[in-house]
């Protein structure tokens, strides 16, 4: 039997961070320019019309990376969204015929004192808003349609259910949103992030101004106004022009700096030779001779590598923060278990950072 999906134990009663992945079937490379530019249409309309917020993502040719903020449920909710909130959230979702004829049911139950039959009309939608499996199942199902319709395909695009992780806020949201838009430069398709067009870095550095690049910028401000890590006492930045993009795009940076390499086959003496072409991120082989001989990652090193505590370390964040989730969802967890955080093998941390933990220790293959 199928185990129900981890959620924050706080879930129905304050917002919580997810990152979630899914993957092309057989991880075919099969999202091309129209795909993707379709995706992120699709998503921003989901993202509307369930409530919940895409923070930061990437889309890349065969799986993506969301960053996603879900408010708690509210109970009622159905009464207390009104009419033209509930209308304005469908009309994306819907084609036009659809929509009018929900508008115009609605307003004849209104118009009758029909308000019974007008909240049971209304409820058939709001029970999917504010739930991040409705969210990632509307938006996978949908495009999946229309997918195989423009391909002339039939059956299941992806593989399997999609992986979520609990982010705690502040440091490690940082940590996990530079890892998603750090992607594309770590599999050395763009020289910088700014440059993939499909991740949210791209989008908010436009220089047009659109509703995306609205969106998100404003993800990118939430990223960093939750930066609450112990010490830290700076205001919050709630917008974009008070050295949001500034500071983000300094960590990226940092983060995300690129590895030279000697052309070895170059033939020319060692100390004259050039560095012939840049590596976007480290080869697993390369990674392993460091951690044999008991070398640990930095934190940069760790963000251009294929880490599987990003994806699969169940919750993400501090040391209290994940004991506090593990104690909260304690029933989940065997009896032999004492604690929930689980130091991340492999990974070293300097003396001014915050150390992260997950609720998984991957004892076996750390790195994907």
């Amino acid at each position: 039997m199928r185990q129900a999906r981890f959620l924050s134990p706080s879930a129905e009663t304050s917002s919580s961070l997810y990152h979630c992945i899914s993957r092309v079937v057989d991880r075919q490379f099969v999202l091309g320019r129209d795909e993707k530019d379709m995706f992120v249409c699709m998503m921003r309309q989901y993202e509307t019309f369930c409530g919940v917020r895409v923070l930061s993502y990437c889309i890349m040719s065969n799986h993506f990376h969301l960053l996603v903020e879900v408010p708690p449920k509210e109970k009622g909710a159905t009464v207390t969204l009104s009419d033209e909130d509930f209308l304005a959230r469908l009309k994306p979702m819907y084609s036009k015929i659809y929509y009018r004829g929900i508008e115009q049911m609605l307003e004849r139950f209104r118009a009758d004192g029909a308000d019974g039959a007008a909240l049971d009309l209304k409820a058939k939608f709001t029970c999917r808003m504010h739930d991040l499996s409705e969210f990632m199942k509307g938006l996978k199902q949908r495009f999946t349609q229309w997918y195989n319709g423009a391909h002339g395909r039939r059956g299941t695009l992806w593989e399997g259910r999609f992986k979520s992780v609990l982010v705690e806020n502040g440091y490690a949201a940082r940590v996990m949103s530079a890892y998603i838009d750090l992607n594309p430069v770590r599999a050395g398709m763009v020289d910088r992030p700014e440059d993939y067009r499909w991740c949210s870095y791209g989008e908010a550095m436009q220089p047009k101004a659109t509703r995306g690049r609205k969106l998100a910028r404003e993800g990118y401000c939430s990223v960093l106004a939750k930066n609450t890590e112990p010490g830290n006492k700076d205001p919050e930045m709630l917008d974009w022009s008070c050295g949001v993009a500034e500071r983000y795009r300094m960590m990226l940076f940092a983060d995300g700096e690129e590895v030279f390499v000697d052309d070895i086959h170059s033939g020319v003496e060692p100390d004259a030779r050039e560095p012939k072409h840049v590596r976007k991120g480290f080869r697993r082989k390369d990674v392993e001779k460091v951690l044999a001989k008991g070398g640990k990652l930095s934190v940069g090193e760790a963000l251009r590598c294929k880490v599987r505590y990003f994806s699969d370390g169940m919750t993400f964040g501090s040391r209290d923060f994940v004991n506090k989730v593990f104690k909260d969802a304690r029933e989940r967890f065997g009896e032999k278990r004492k604690s929930g955080a689980r130091p991340l093998k492999g990974v070293g941390w300097q003396k001014t950072q915050t150390r992260l933990y997950s609720m998984r220790q991957l004892v076996k293959e750390p790195l994907e």
